[in-house]
């Protein structure tokens, strides 16, 4: 009989067959679903860009690939990755006939195809947005509305912009690129880009030297930049009158002007919604759901509730 518990990692047994997702420290048969820090982790199997952003983050080149849609064994089960859509390279993880969605997005993006849902008897969801007042605005009308912003602060000067380093960044980054502009961005980003460019995604960016070679320019920088007391990139855009946004899902739910020296906040998100989570689930159409990260307790019994699926939390 399968046992699926929450044990440093989403640890899923049967017999002699052991696979851990996502754990918090290196073990034998783990599985990474992306290459945010928090779930990074040497000497596991995942895709080829997140073991080339493992070389990046961490300094060395430790884990085993696996392609998007090939089964492979691991730890006796049969292993299959599919596009999470929550950053490049990231991905869900099915487990014979268990879905981990690990942080998933079903939108997708520029960079990263989105998250489809697949049938299975098993659906373990991140919840990271699990409340009902955590539903997040349509993506698209988000982008309309944060590039219209861009494109008229730019002509007055200078635009920074705050996004996480890995993910965030380089998706502004391939937006600016549609509408012609050719970003700068800090040397920590530009590395992370340089993965992206390797698989031909074709980001085009200046690294940051101090200066820009003109007056409207936009520079994509660490949300760190943002915080009081700002940073030097932001000392020098506001020194020529530019103008500051912080792009993360939680500007949907919180505003960040207290803490960060802001004109603009949007909320973009690489994660599902509250109502995207709900449509995700019923999509897969399991017979048990088990939830994890987040608001974890709330979502299931939120999917009790408004799927009549049984679900419970997984922590």
């Amino acid at each position: 009989m399968m046992k699926i518990e929450h044990n440093h990692g989403i640890n899923i047994k049967e017999d002699d067959k052991n696979v851990i997702l996502d754990s918090s420290k290196q073990v034998k048969n783990g599985v990474v679903t992306h290459g945010h820090l928090d779930h990074l982790v040497k000497d596991s199997y995942m895709t080829p860009p997140t073991l080339d952003i493992l070389e990046v983050r961490k300094g060395e080149k430790r884990g085993k690939r696996i392609l998007y849609g090939f089964p492979h064994d691991v730890g006796g089960f049969e292993v299959t990755l599919y596009p999470a859509g929550h950053v490049f390279g990231s991905a869900m993880a099915k487990v014979e006939d268990v879905l981990y969605t690990g942080d998933f997005n079903p939108y997708g993006g520029k960079t990263c195809k989105r998250a489809v849902p697949y049938d299975c008897s098993t659906l373990i969801v991140e919840s990271t947005y699990g409340k009902p007042e955590y539903d997040l605005p349509p993506k698209d009308e988000v982008i309309e509305d944060l590039l219209a912003w861009t494109k008229q602060q730019i002509e007055e000067g200078p635009v920074i912009m705050g996004a996480y380093q890995f993910g965030k960044a380089q998706e502004i980054i391939a937006l600016l690129n549609e509408e012609g502009i050719k970003p700068y961005t800090p040397n920590s980003i530009a590395k992370i880009s340089e993965v992206y460019n390797s698989y031909d995604i074709g980001l085009e960016y200046e690294v940051w030297n101090g200066k820009a070679k003109e007056d409207n320019y936009a520079l994509v920088v660490p949300p760190g930049e943002l915080r009081r007391p700002v940073g030097e990139m932001m000392r020098e855009v506001r020194k020529e009158g530019g103008s500051s946004t912080y792009l993360s899902g939680w500007c949907a739910i919180y505003p960040f002007y207290k803490s960060m020296d802001l004109d603009a906040q949007f909320p973009l998100s690489d994660h599902a919604g509250f109502q995207e989570l709900l449509d995700f689930v019923d999509r897969c159409d399991p017979e048990k759901v088990y939830t994890v990260h987040g608001s974890a307790e709330e979502f299931a019994g939120s999917i009790e509730t408004k799927l009549g699926i049984d679900a419970e939390a997984l922590c």
